[in-house]
This record gives C-alpha cells, sequence and structure tokens, in this order.
C-alpha cells in the first residue's frame, strides 16, 4: 500500500514538471513573441550568419581554450582531494576552476621576470600533475547532484543560447572599454616575458586600471591552449567564465543560506548587469567568480582548513584582479571574524586572522602596481610566497572540530544586522530621495523588492528557529551596507581627491558599489526567498514562477540604447547578445569583430615583422598620431602586438579623468615627444605642421590607406639572449621528474 502511495506521488509529481516544462516552453514562446518590436532581434540564423566568417578562429581557439581549462582544473582538484580526502567532488572541481586563477597569478609573478611563464612549463606542469595522479589518484566520493547545482546548470544552459554565438562570433571582446586587457596578455604573449610595473601596452588609463591577475589568467588560457593571439584565448573563455560566476554564487548561496538558495540565486544573476559586462571579459564583473567563491570556501560552516586556505588565497587573488571589488571582498571576509569570536571559535579567528594577513601579502602587487611604486625583482613574488607561508599556518590552527562553539548568540547578531541594515536604508531614503539604494531599485525593481523580503524572511526564520543552518547569513548584509558607508565616503573623497587620476579611482567608487556591487549581493537574500518556498511549499510551481519572471519581459524600455543597468528578462538578454553575434560590435572599425581590417592589417604584419627582427623590445614605445583615443577609431595595434603605444591626440583634454596618470598626451606634448626621438611614429591621423616634412632621421616603412608608419634610421636589432634550453628549463625539468614517476613502483590499488 505504501510503494503503492510513492509511485502515484512520483507519477503525480513527474506529471507536475512536464506540466512546468510545457508551460515555460509557452511562457518562452510569448516572451520572443513581445519582443517582435524590440530594436535587437532574436535570430539564430542572422547570428550563425553573421559568425561564420570568424568561427575557424574563435571556434578552434573555444575547443583548446576549454580542454585546457578543464584538464588543468581537473588536476588542481586531484591534488586538492589528496592534501583533503573528505573533500566534496564538486567543491574539489571548483577550487580546480577558480584555482588555477590564483596559480596562473603566482606562477606569472615568480617567472613572469625571468622569462619562463611560457607554454613549455605550463604544459611541463600540466603533464607532470598528470602523470603524478595517474600514479597516485585520490579517492573520488561522488555525491547527489543537488536541487542549487542543478538550477546552477540551468543558469548556464540559459547564458550558452546566446553566449555562445555571441563568443563564436567575437574575436575581440565585445565592449567598449576593455581593450587594455588583451594588450597586455598580448605583451607577455609576444617577448614571452612579464614585467609587472611595464605590462600596460595600450597606454589610454593610468596603472590604477591595471589588473595584473587576471592579465596572468588570460595569459595561462592562451599559453596553454598555445594561442598566437591573447584576445583569442581572452573570448575563448566568455562562457566557463558565465559558468564559473554561475556556481561561485550558488556555492556563496549555500555558505551563507543552503544549497537551493544558492541556485535560485545564480539564475538571480540574469537580472544584474554583470552578464552584459562579462562578455567585454573586464575585472569589473569577472571578478565576482573568484571574489565569490574566496568568500564561500573562507566562510564555510565546515571548517574546513583546505577550503579555507583556497578562499584566502582566492581574495588576495581577487582584489590584484580588481582592486575595488576584491577589496570590497577582502571587508566583508574580516567582518566574518565577529561571527566566529560570538561563536568561541578563537581557533578559526586566529587562522582568520593570519589567513588575511596572508591574502593581503598575495594582494601586495596590486597595490604597488596601481600607485606607480616600482619594486625590484625578486620583491613581489617573495611577498607571494609569504602569503602562501602565512595562509597555510594560519589554517593550522583549526586542529579539531571546536566543540565549544556556541551559535546561540549568532541568532541575535543575525537579526540584529539585518533590521539595522533596513532600518539604514530607509533612513538614507527618508533624508536623500537619491540614495544609493533608491536609484539600485529604480532599476532593478523586482529584484530589490525580492532581497528585502528575502532578508525579512531570513531574520523570522533565525529568530523562530536557530541560527545554526545559516549562522552567517548576515555575512550578506555587511557586503550590501558598504554601499551606504561608501555614499558617506564618496562625499568626504570627492572634496579632497587631488589630479585626474585620484578623481577617477574616487568616482569609480560609488559607480562600482550602485552597478554591480550591490545588485551582485541582492541576488542572494532573494534566491533564500525562493528557495523556502521551494523546500517548504511546492518545487514546481515555485520554479514556474521564478523562471516566467526571469524570461519574460515585463517592462520594456522605449529606446534601449544603453539597456545594461536596467533590469531586463533573459530573453531580451538573447536579443543584445544574438544582435551583437549576427552584426559585429566594433562599428565604426573597417572590420566590426577584429576591429583591423584591410588597411589595419599591414601595419600588424609590419610591426611583427620588427619584432622578429629585433628592433621592437619591450622598451620599445611608439609614438601614435590621431584624432583621439575613442574606443570606436583608435586603431589599437597593441591588442595583436603587445608594443606599447604612446597615444598624441587632436581632440585632448587634460582634465579628462578616464586618462588621469596615462600616457596619452596633447599636440602641446608634440615638440618633447619629437625630442626623445621615439623609436616609430605612426601617423593615424593627417600629421600636424611639424610632421608634414618628416625629419631625415626618420624613413617611412609602411603606407596603407591612411596609416603610415616611420622607423628612425640606424635603429640596431637587439638580439635575444636566452637560449632554447633556458625557455625549456622547467619543461625540461619536469621531463625528468616524469620519467622517474614512471619508473617508480606503481601503486596496486585505486581508493574507491
Amino acid at each position: 500500500m505504501a510503494n503503492g502511495s510513492a509511485k502515484l506521488s512520483g507519477r503525480e509529481e513527474r506529471r507536475q514538471w512536464i506540466a512546468v516544462w510545457v508551460g515555460l516552453g509557452i511562457v518562452t514562446f510569448l516572451a520572443i513573441h513581445r519582443l517582435r518590436d524590440f530594436p535587437y532581434h532574436l535570430n539564430w540564423c542572422a547570428a550563425l550568419a553573421g559568425i561564420r566568417p570568424v568561427l575557424p578562429a574563435t571556434a578552434w581557439a573555444a575547443l583548446k581554450v576549454w580542454i585546457f581549462w578543464a584538464w588543468s582544473a581537473a588536476i588542481i582538484a586531484g591534488f586538492a582531494l589528496k592534501l583533503d580526502p573528505e573533500l566534496e567532488l564538486s567543491d574539489a572541481l571548483l577550487a580546480g576552476a577558480g584555482g588555477l586563477w590564483v596559480f596562473a597569478y603566482i606562477l606569472g609573478n615568480l617567472l613572469g621576470p625571468i622569462g619562463l611563464y611560457n607554454t613549455p612549463t605550463v604544459w611541463g606542469l600540466l603533464a607532470s600533475g598528470s602523470v603524478y595522479l595517474w600514479r597516485s589518484p585520490p579517492t573520488i566520493r561522488r555525491g547527489a547532484w543537488t536541487s542549487g547545482q542543478k538550477l546552477a546548470t540551468l543558469a548556464t544552459a540559459l547564458l550558452a543560447v546566446s553566449y555562445l554565438p555571441l563568443q563564436l562570433g567575437s574575436p575581440v571582446p565585445p565592449f567598449m572599454d576593455v581593450l587594455s586587457y588583451p594588450s597586455s596578455v598580448q605583451r607577455i604573449l609576444t617577448f614571452h616575458t612579464y614585467l609587472p610595473f611595464d605590462n600596460d601596452p595600450y597606454g589610454c588609463w593610468g596603472p590604477y586600471a591595471q589588473t595584473p591577475a587576471l592579465e596572468l589568467f588570460y595569459a595561462m588560457l592562451a599559453l596553454g591552449s598555445h594561442a598566437r593571439f591573447g584576445t583569442l584565448a581572452e573570448t575563448a573563455a566568455m562562457l566557463p567564465m558565465g559558468g564559473l560566476l554561475f556556481f561561485a554564487t550558488y556555492r556563496l548561496g549555500k555558505t551563507l543560506f543552503n544549497d537551493t538558495a544558492g541556485g535560485f540565486s545564480a539564475l538571480f544573476i540574469f537580472s544584474t548587469c554583470l552578464l552584459r559586462r562579462a562578455q567585454g571579459m573586464r575585472g569589473t564583473a569577472v571578478d565576482f567568480a573568484l571574489l565569490a567563491l574566496g568568500l564561500a570556501f573562507f566562510l564555510d560552516p565546515g571548517r574546513r582548513r583546505l577550503l579555507m586556505a583556497l578562499g584566502a588565497a582566492m581574495l588576495g587573488t581577487a582584489v590584484a584582479a580588481h582592486a575595488i571589488d576584491g577589496g570590497f571582498a577582502m571587508l566583508v571576509a574580516s567582518a566574518a571574524l565577529i561571527f566566529w569570536m560570538l561563536e568561541r571559535d578563537f581557533q578559526r579567528v586566529e587562522a582568520g586572522l593570519a589567513s588575511l594577513a596572508g591574502a593581503t601579502l598575495i594582494a601586495l602587487p596590486e597595490f604597488a602596481i596601481g600607485l606607480a611604486r616600482p619594486l625590484r625583482f625578486p620583491i613581489l613574488p617573495l611577498c607571494l610566497i609569504a602569503g602562501v607561508v602565512l595562509i597555510v599556518g594560519g589554517v593550522n590552527q583549526i586542529r579539531d572540530d571546536s566543540s565549544t562553539r556556541d551559535r546561540t548568540r549568532l541568532g541575535t547578531l543575525n537579526v540584529a544586522l539585518i533590521a539595522m541594515f533596513i532600518l539604514a536604508v530607509l533612513y538614507r531614503h527618508a533624508v536623500e530621495p537619491y540614495s544609493l539604494y533608491a536609484q539600485v531599485a529604480g532599476n532593478l525593481p523586482m529584484l530589490t523588492l525580492f532581497c528585502f523580503v528575502g532578508l525579512l524572511a531570513a531574520a523570522g526564520t533565525i529568530y523562530g528557529e536557530n541560527a545554526s543552518a545559516m549562522p552567517y547569513a548576515a555575512v550578506v548584509v555587511v557586503a550590501l551596507s558598504l554601499g551606504i558607508v561608501g555614499e558617506y565616503l564618496d562625499a568626504i573623497l570627492r572634496p579632497i581627491s587631488q589630479g585626474a587620476a585620484t578623481g577617477m579611482m574616487v568616482s569609480d567608487l560609488r559607480i562600482k558599489l550602485w552597478d554591480y556591487w550591490i545588485p551582485y549581493f541582492l541576488t542572494l537574500p532573494a534566491g533564500f526567498l525562493f528557495s523556502l518556498a521551494y523546500d517548504r511549499w511546492s518545487k514546481p510551481i515555485t520554479f514556474f514562477a521564478l523562471l516566467t519572471l526571469l524570461i519574460y519581459p515585463w517592462n520594456q524600455i522605449k529606446d534601449p540604447v544603453d539597456y545594461d543597468s536596467v533590469e531586463h528578462s533573459i530573453t531580451e538578454q538573447w536579443a543584445f547578445n544574438l544582435q551583437t553575434a549576427a552584426d559585429g560590435y566594433w562599428a565604426g572599425h573597417s572590420d566590426r569583430r577584429w576591429t583591423f581590417g584591410a588597411e589595419e592589417m599591414p601595419l600588424i604584419a609590419k610591426l611583427q615583422d620588427e619584432i622578429a627582427a629585433g628592433r621592437i623590445t619591450t622598451a620599445t614605445h611608439i609614438l601614435h598620431i590621431c584624432d583621439s583615443i575613442s574606443s570606436w577609431s583608435l586603431v589599437q595595434f597593441p591588442v595583436l602586438t603587445g608594443i606599447n603605444d604612446d597615444p598624441l591626440e587632436y581632440q585632448h583634454d587634460p582634465n579628462n579623468l578616464w586618462e588621469g596618470g596615462s600616457r596619452v598626451r596633447g599636440l602641446s606634448d608634440l615638440g618633447r615627444a619629437l625630442a626623445a626621438r621615439p623609436p616609430y611614429i605612426l601617423e593615424q591621423a593627417p600629421p600636424p605642421d611639424a610632421l608634414r616634412q618628416m625629419h631625415a632621421d626618420y624613413e617611412q616603412i609602411l603606407d596603407s590607406g591612411y596609416i603610415r608608419l616611420y622607423r628612425r634610421r640606424g635603429l640596431t636589432a637587439i638580439p635575444k639572449h636566452r637560449g632554447l634550453i633556458y625557455d625549456n628549463l622547467l619543461a625540461i625539468a619536469a621531463i625528468i621528474g616524469i620519467i622517474l614517476m614512471i619508473r617508480g613502483r606503481r601503486p596496486h590499488g585505486f581508493d574507491a
């Protein structure tokens, strides 16, 4: 009888889920129909036709990058399981996917300045790790696929519908101000050297815009996939990076609330601007994948030493991938120490202090580079090593399960923090109608509403039950409170900021809080709200309700020129991406996908010839005469060459905050620039009178359409000093190590 009821219940549940999927199919059809007059077209055929010319390059790059990232993640996951055999497989895989980013950053700083951060080194280490794990495999414990993991997978699939065509149609990142990143990556690939304080060939932004951890990670993907151009490796990682963002959000939601809440939080990412901005692979957006995973591991209630160490290392690396986002994450992680003190987990407090100190040392290169304070080699790598040692020593303070923990006080703390935050938001709105949260709510009304109702539900759940189920839920309130703190800091810092560079950095704080940080953390309480209904009421109805809210375009903007910061549906996201895939992004350039057409490609070829001849080195700067540094008109040759560009623009504004601290100059600086006798002069715009009769010291070596390139006479080639053995030194050592491992005794068993 009981078995019969169970079967009947199972059949009924299957019918409900079939009805849900049929209903969502109808909702999607109606949503697409509603977008029939939308300026961006949902046309997969047009997208396929548009991407066809670049498909051989982008598809091959994607295949290689995906294989390399997956293989590397599996190797790191294997080592994680060796260190902690009780670690969940899902956590090990996430540690591998995010750990490669950390590994690339540390390895690049260690070996880049001495020219050994290259393909042979990367593949030598990968091969060594593979052979070691083959000889001594880890214990793998496969767990059940949870609701949260399924929801995060669904989010990735919904993204892939349009993100994959967009990726395959974009050999250059499709966003307006992101080409400094592939330029820095290309510099590493071209010259086989990473110079921390001289890795900004783009030249249009100040040192504060440098993101060393991001540049080294993309360079790792390019080196591992043997990509000729860093930009191809970067765009090839678009979809995997989106997937990592979803699963990192899921994991953070699981840490703060529960597994299902994490999955729903991942789906709510579609309501923010992150996916629109992440397509440019800029640090501002993609850094949330690393910092979310770092916070999830660092705060994990399970008190696993390995996860805490990985989390701290990821947080330090997140600062070096984007200083503002990563710095905010470090503040949030620091607040967790208060929670641990209240539960009398003093071992974890000590470990947390040491780990965060280590994370700060790992982040040090970002501060030195961003503030233009060069440090001699090997100071930076020694700081990174010291940071890792400090983290490892710190987590070793956690030696037992700390049975003395007392979480009764955490309930009061969580409820109090949530209540204080809600009151603070209301107070700010009362005294300042255009407060930051009022602006966020205006852009993201549904997400904001669900977030605040979710916070009330979390407070009620903790108050009515206990804090053991989600002891650190109010950590999300700490993150959200930074928006209020930022408003007060903005009012204090703006008047005292001096110069374009400092003014730009100060203004950036509010922008990042309003457009990125606050919207991202709104997703976590919103996810918890829907998890309550999902786990305690009806799974099919809750799932259907949320997907309907996310898929259907409820509120269309009449002229969506800039639709990034406003709440939009998944189908609108599809339309944006498919339209870009069909037409290409870079309007104004002769090629809307590469940005380099028939007139610009000869310049790239000529510069590559000069590099091969040894006349262009890392020390070479090209004086670039142009109308302006607008992304829509500038010939951005560093993207494919990595050569230093020194733009000199006609339309120069010395008070432009965006150019603060950069190498961009105006015509008034032409005399000083020529007096320095630059080795190359590139004319993109008609030359000023001082250049109409080029000095006899220069010879024209290229005339292609509107582009002319001049080289100083007598420029001598600088021979390369490194040889074949030196370039492959670590690869040779890896081969020797592999031979020794293979000749060693093979283990008899395989752990189940």
